[in-house]
């Protein structure tokens, strides 16, 4: 089978590319290499604290990615890990946690072309949407904006919560503490950095990346295939 149409060459073709808020240096952190922190605390994850690093975007952080087949649909998920989640301005410490995996999944109808592709982003603990004609049930659809068949992507300040748009209306909590998605940062091709989850060090780990409000990460059955979104045929 040629790369062109390997799985891999679909991962190469419609890796996201990040557009990170012009604070995120100062203020949080930028995505990093899992294997690393796995490879450090694995052992005894309570070592494992606060740390809002890298503070500037590295040329090789590696995406991670896992892919599904089946007749009439090909699902590839990218994964994203921070070391820290911070929703800035919230009070009571709320979004506060270590670690923070994000992803962004393409899902392909029937052929590798834009127009029957669907894109869900990870967005705190539901998802946003975006589609040139086609949507899920459940969801409002918003444009990609692509180069190619890549998307871009806006990873909102801190909490690192992903949007189809810079313009996307964010989430808020009690209508006041919103995530602050802005163009002008660092941005992040991912096709270059690609790594197939399975191998890693981490592929098998189901638990917590942190202590008890730390998030699970991509093995953890919460992030099954159909976390996103549920198994719906396009309309």
């Amino acid at each position: 089978m040629s790369e062109s149409s390997s799985i891999y060459g679909l991962a190469r073709r419609f890796a996201p590319i990040l557009h990170f808020h012009p604070e995120e240096g100062s203020f949080c952190c930028f995505p990093s290499d899992a294997e690393e922190t796995y490879a450090t605390f694995q052992k005894d994850w309570y070592e494992f604290v606060e740390d809002r690093s890298p503070k500037e975007l590295l040329p090789n952080t590696p995406c991670y990615y896992e892919f599904w087949e089946e007749a009439g649909l090909t699902q590839i998920r990218y994964w994203f890990w921070y070391r820290y989640n911070d929703f800035p301005g919230a009070p009571l410490n709320i979004g506060k946690h270590v670690g923070d995996w994000e992803n962004v999944e393409v899902r392909l109808y029937g052929s590798s072309e834009t127009e029957d592709a669907i894109w869900i982003l990870s967005n705190h603990y539901e998802a946003r949407l975006a589609g040139i004609s086609r949507t899920l049930q459940g969801f409002i659809r918003e444009d990609p904006i692509l180069t190619g068949t890549q998307i871009h992507v806006w990873s909102a300040l801190g909490t690192h919560a992903n949007y189809p748009s810079p313009k996307s209306k964010p989430r808020c909590y009690v209508r006041f503490f919103c995530d602050k998605i802005a163009d002008g940062g660092a941005v992040w091709n991912t096709q270059e950095y690609l790594k197939l989850l399975d191998e890693t060090n981490f592929s098998a780990f189901e638990g917590r990346w942190g202590d008890k409000k730390a998030p699970r990460g991509p093995a953890n059955e919460y992030n099954n295939r159909w976390r996103n979104a549920p198994n719906h045929d396009p309309i």
